[in-house]
Parts: C-alpha cells; sequence; structure tokens
C-alpha cells in the first residue's frame, strides 16, 4: 500500500496542477486528436490509479472526453485528456533521456517507435541519461519509476505529434519500480488496437524471439 505524508501529497498535487495548466495553454488552440482512446487499470494502493475507483477504465475520445496532443519542451509527446468536468481529466508525459552516448551530447531527443524506455524517472525532472514519463491527474507523484514501450509516432512538419501509440507502467512514489502500479495503453491517432499491458520482460522475450528466427532463416538461406 502506497503511504504518502501530507508534504508529499501537496508537492505532487501542485506540481500536477501547474502541468496541466501549461498543457492545456499549449493545446487550447490545436491538436485536437481525431482517434483517441486510453485503457487504464491500477492495482489498488497506487495514488494516481485510486481515482479510477479500482476499476479497469477506458476513455474514448469524441466519447468520453477529448485528447489533445502535442510535443513537449524535452522532444517526447504529451497527450491530455479532458472529461469535461472539473476533475476527471489524465495528463500522459513521455520524454526520451537528452543524453546520447554516441555523440556524447545532451540535446532533446524524439521518441522512436520499438523502443523500450525502461528505468524512467518523473518528467521533467528527469536526468539526461533517464527517460522521462508522468501519468497524473488530480493525483500526482513527486517521483516514479517504470517504463513505456513506444509503439508508434510521428511527427508533423512544425513539429506536431501526429500519431502516437505506448503502453506503460508507472509505480508512484518509488525509485526502483516496486509497489502498486498503474498500468496503461494509450492510442492517439493511431490504429494499433488497444490491448493488455505486458511486462518489459515480455517485451524483450518478443524481441529476442523475432531476432533468433531472422537468425535461424540466414542459416538456412545459406544451405538453399
Amino acid at each position: 500500500m502506497q503511504k504518502k505524508n501530507i508534504g508529499t501529497k501537496c508537492f505532487g498535487w501542485v506540481a500536477s496542477i501547474g502541468l496541466l495548466l501549461a498543457s492545456q495553454f499549449a493545446f487550447a488552440s490545436h491538436n485536437l486528436a481525431q482517434t483517441a482512446t486510453v485503457f487504464l487499470k491500477s492495482e489498488p494502493g497506487n495514488w494516481v490509479g485510486d481515482t479510477l475507483g479500482g476499476v479497469a477504465t477506458t476513455f474514448t475520445h469524441g466519447m468520453d472526453g477529448l485528447f489533445y496532443g502535442n510535443t513537449n519542451f524535452n522532444g517526447g509527446v504529451s497527450i491530455y485528456f479532458d472529461g469535461g468536468s472539473g476533475w476527471n481529466w489524465f495528463l500522459f508525459d513521455f520524454a526520451a533521456p537528452k543524453y546520447d552516448p554516441i555523440t556524447n551530447t545532451v540535446d532533446n531527443h524524439p521518441l522512436k517507435a520499438g523502443v523500450l524506455y525502461n528505468n524512467v524517472q518523473r518528467y521533467p525532472f528527469n536526468l539526461d541519461t533517464r527517460p522521462g514519463m508522468d501519468i497524473s491527474n488530480r493525483h500526482g507523484n513527486s517521483r516514479l519509476s517504470g517504463w513505456f514501450k513506444v509503439l508508434d509516432v510521428a511527427y508533423g512538419n512544425n513539429g506536431d505529434i501526429t500519431r502516437f501509440a505506448a503502453d506503460f507502467t508507472q509505480f508512484g512514489e518509488s525509485d526502483n519500480s516496486t509497489g502498486p502500479a498503474l498500468h496503461g495503453s494509450l492510442r492517439f491517432n493511431s490504429n494499433i488496437a488497444i490491448n493488455p499491458v505486458p511486462e518489459p520482460e515480455t517485451y524483450m522475450m518478443f524481441g529476442l524471439g523475432l531476432a533468433t528466427l531472422a537468425l535461424v532463416r540466414r542459416k538456412r538461406a545459406k544451405f538453399h
């Protein structure tokens, strides 16, 4: 069970409200989704997920509210869901590490499809070497951990986000991916279906399986 003292609750809540106001200002004039859906499932005791009332929940654009998408100032993606009532909203932030070990430089980097971003820290306070993520609503975390997998992403000529799909797991008030988690599957103008959210090990095993299959096919080709 996640235990949060009053100071931590207030800090996370105030920070979430600040990010929400900034996001609403950025999303107000453009980037309304054409289609969008998010599936959320919370383990008991997750601070952000507790607002779902213990029920796996799906929000769909045009039916349950409106989704807006934009790039954030780290070159990543921010998706905002507005459920139409004062407290019925979610903000989803994702960002790649700013540090590039190949060039040994620090800069904003767009997210890449097919990449599993593990060992996240709370966006936008993540270290340059760590990916950032923050799923918040009227509840917010002062620190968090977890992972997200980008399945689909596309940026417009002006840098706006035009398409995005990701699965994620967020552990609130934890630095080592332990404790009650919030699992999610988010789609913004993407035709990739919502699916049950697997753990990172599942993605890794799937990738290993594809690599092994490709190696076997190459070996077979040499003998034909």
